[in-house]
């Protein structure tokens, strides 16, 4: 930890000195500090250790109880869209169902995703998740939970299987999960026939026999509509933030009404990215996956823009996210698991 933790501090002032960031920013940096997680020395899970030696999170605890907002992370599988030159790496291929998510990945629920992103869901959305309205209808069936990555390895790695569910066991002190859903408006509801889903009894996350507490986060012409059609009960509540949608307000009225200090969010890149131009996004975890090859992703010249996550070189510190620093990276195979900070706006969050 102690090492992780020194890397970080001279990462920092290397950029520092370089003239990449400024003072301030690698003031906030230092602040802010890392939570570092040793899954063999902390929890004596010895096999997931073997995969993950550390889980490195962008904010220290200490830090995160200072913060007037949920301290957040989003998480993504990305795959290089060649075998060499500079990389590029996409998270959806959109002509293919669910976004194309298992061509990423040649087909396969592959190790090092299925544990990085089962690891993302146990320490980042024990407490709570948020995901976009869109998210929600789209993949209806699904519970958010991290045996959704988990189950791809029980069979194949039942140890670490095994490793990940002790780790949910330490991490979950019996905190009620609640699952949130951005539905900014009426129109959001209406377009997406989400009353006429929850009536069907279609969406898994809204079935009442799965106990989950869901809360919509819209704007008072979302609630004034949809309150009639999937009224408010011990399951089910509203933050509602204005006339306007309001995203900062929402979060603090999460931090503040339910007391969550970590929250994971898995609304999608248009969701995170606007999360992360209020700077209230602290971090992304992302599983770069080789070149699967042609058979699976389309040729480079046909890939959509909108579908790219990352390019090597467009990070602050030379890396592949936009707007980000990787701090810790680990190698699983052929897979590499990465972190990468953004800078929060302190004036919002703390």
């Amino acid at each position: 930890m102690a090492s992780t933790v020194s890397s970080y501090k001279n990462q920092m002032s290397l950029l520092l000195e370089d003239g990449v960031i400024s003072e301030q920013l690698y003031r906030h940096f230092i602040n802010r500090g890392l939570k570092v997680i040793s899954p063999s020395n902390d929890f004596g899970l010895d096999y997931l250790g073997e995969l993950l030696p550390e889980i490195v999170i962008g904010a220290s605890s200490g830090y995160v109880s200072k913060m007037k907002v949920p301290y957040q992370a989003t998480s993504y599988v990305a795959a290089r869209t060649n075998e060499s030159g500079k990389g590029v790496y996409i998270y959806k291929i959109n002509h293919k169902p669910g976004g194309g998510v298992l061509s990423l990945t040649g087909g396969t629920r592959k190790l090092g995703d299925s544990v990085f992103a089962s690891t993302h869901r146990i320490l980042m959305g024990s407490k709570a998740m948020m995901i976009s309205a869109d998210n929600l209808v789209v993949n209806r069936e699904q519970i958010w939970n991290w045996q959704f990555f988990g189950n791809a390895i029980r069979e194949s790695n039942p140890q670490v299987y095994e490793d990940l569910m002790k780790l949910r066991d330490k991490i979950n002190t019996n905190s009620i999960f609640r699952q949130f859903v951005v539905a900014r408006s009426d129109r959001t509801f209406r377009r997406l026939k989400l009353a006429d889903h929850y009536h069907k009894n279609q969406i898994q996350i809204l079935d009442p026999k799965n106990g989950i507490s869901v809360i919509f986060l819209t704007n008072e012409s979302g609630h004034d509509y949809a309150s009639k059609l999937i009224p408010e009960s011990h399951l089910v509540d509203y933050i509602v933030t204005g006339k306007n949608f309001d995203m900062y307000f929402a979060m603090n009225q999460i931090r503040r009404l339910y007391d969550i200090d970590v929250i994971l969010n898995d609304g999608g890149r248009i969701m995170s990215n606007s999360v992360r131009d209020l700077g209230i996004l602290g971090e992304e975890r992302v599983t770069l996956e080789p070149y699967p090859g042609d058979r699976y992703i389309p040729h480079s010249k046909r890939i959509d823009p909108k579908s790219i996550l990352g390019t090597e070189g467009s990070g602050i510190d030379g890396g592949e996210i936009k707007n980000g620093i990787r701090i810790h990276s680990t190698r699983i195979g052929n897979e590499i698991a990465n972190v990468y900070l953004y800078p929060l706006n302190e004036e919002l969050c703390i």
